[in-house]
């Protein structure tokens, strides 16, 4: 699971600011109307501070903004007691900043707090001073531009409005689907008994898509989750509490790559691979793999912890000559028939593996037209075997099949 400090410091620090309308906020660059002057500044040193929060070119963004967020290539230190920081506005306006708490980012983040309600639409530019900070060893940070944004035309006083959440889950992992009426960041807690746990995004959006592998908690109960979001000006909203059933302990087993277009027979050399993430070896007896049309029931082999098998129908042709052998010490699971039954769609067909009582322990969306000539004996592969099934989980583009590896 993801964790997002960054998150929850930007909630703390929310709280105790003010807050803003969002709904008309893009991020596209300021044009001249919308501000009250216009600056310009030199190309910054690949050392100095970037804006990260709000983006570059924000525009319409409250006055009572309640974050800012830079990054830094390393982590740095404050250098005396002068403050590091200022807010210059288009007007000639500074507002003096000091560093705030570091946050986690690719690189080294830190919050800083405005701590006053800033002009209406106007262009304001974070700048960094000169040997203010210092990197860890010593070394002045430069100073320069981070980065500029425009504030709207008013502050945002009103809590924003939840207006879709859902959650499922499935195969280990979450889906949540989260709207709001105007950008928010927004945090899912998971209650089960007497655990816990948060997941969240880092982003301020409108619409939000997460998939996370569902945190260590009770097995086979209801548990319920609750959504919290927050606007840039710090106003938040809680959702009301969400059932959601939590599956039973799940072996450790993935889909990790699928082949539906073999270069051999359709009939015989079509597979789906297997790979045990445990440390554990598994008794496959009595698992299914499914399709839409139609389900196998997987023969009783074991699959040793770190093996990997591929489900093939029963009249597979290890050494067709069309399409790679799997490598040595592959698990090879027959059934009858085609796969399901019918076989696997070429166009993309979500493909399961189930418990014998219905719980997905892994999927995969049908997310590759694999139908082409030019992927006649390609598969589609798993980025990573613990990735949670959505397009972003699976290779866009077909590639030649490594069963077993």
């Amino acid at each position: 699971m993801r964790t997002f400090k960054y998150l929850v410091l930007l909630f703390a620090g929310f709280s105790c600011t003010p807050a803003t309308d969002l709904q008309k906020e893009q991020t596209a660059a300021p044009t001249p109307e919308a501000t009250s002057g216009s600056l310009s500044s030199p190309e910054p040193d690949p050392l100095s501070p970037v804006l990260v929060e709000p983006p570059p070119g924000s525009v319409n963004l409250p006055t009572n903004l309640a974050a800012i967020v830079v990054r830094f290539t390393e982590e740095v230190q404050a250098a005396g007691a002068d403050l590091p920081f200022v807010l210059r506005s288009a007007t000639g306006d500074i507002l003096p900043l000091p560093l705030g708490q570091a946050v986690p980012c690719a690189g080294s983040c830190y919050q800083i707090l405005p701590g006053s309600a800033l002009a209406p639409s106007t262009l304001y530019t974070l700048e960094a001073l000169p040997n203010a900070l210092q990197f860890l060893d010593g070394k002045p940070t430069p100073g320069g531009s981070a980065g500029s944004f425009t504030t709207g035309a008013e502050a945002d006083l009103f809590a924003p409005r939840i207006e879709a959440f859902t959650v499922g889950v499935a195969e280990g992992c979450m889906s949540a689907h989260v709207a709001a009426d105007e950008s928010v960041l927004a945090e899912i807690t998971v209650t089960a008994g007497d655990g816990q746990a948060s997941i969240s995004a880092g982003d301020f959006v409108t619409i939000l898509d997460l998939v996370e592998r569902l945190p260590e908690l009770s097995a086979g109960v209801r548990a319920e989750a609750v959504l919290r979001v927050v606007d840039r000006a710090g106003n938040s909203a809680v959702s009301p509490p969400v059932a959601v059933d939590l599956p039973p302990r799940l072996p450790r087993l993935a889909i990790t790559e699928v082949l539906a277009n073999p270069a051999g027979s359709e009939n015989t050399q079509e597979f789906v691979e297997i790979y045990n993430m445990g440390s554990d070896t598994e008794a496959l007896a009595g698992l299914l793999l499914a399709d839409k049309a139609g389900s196998d029931a997987l023969p009783e082999v074991l699959l040793p912890a770190g093996a990997y098998a591929i489900v093939v129908p029963e009249a597979y042709n290890v050494a067709d000559g069309k399409d790679p052998a799997p490598r040595d010490g592959t698990v090879i699971v027959r059934v009858p028939g085609r796969l399901a039954g019918d076989g696997l769609a070429n166009t993309g067909e979500p493909v399961r593996l189930l418990t014998a009582d219905g719980f997905v322990i892994s999927q995969y969306g049908g997310w590759v037209d694999v139908s082409a000539t030019a992927w006649s004996g390609k598969s589609v592969k798993r980025t990573a075997p613990d990735a949670c099934d959505s397009p972003d989980a699976w290779s866009k583009t077909p590639s030649p099949p490594t069963p077993g590896w």
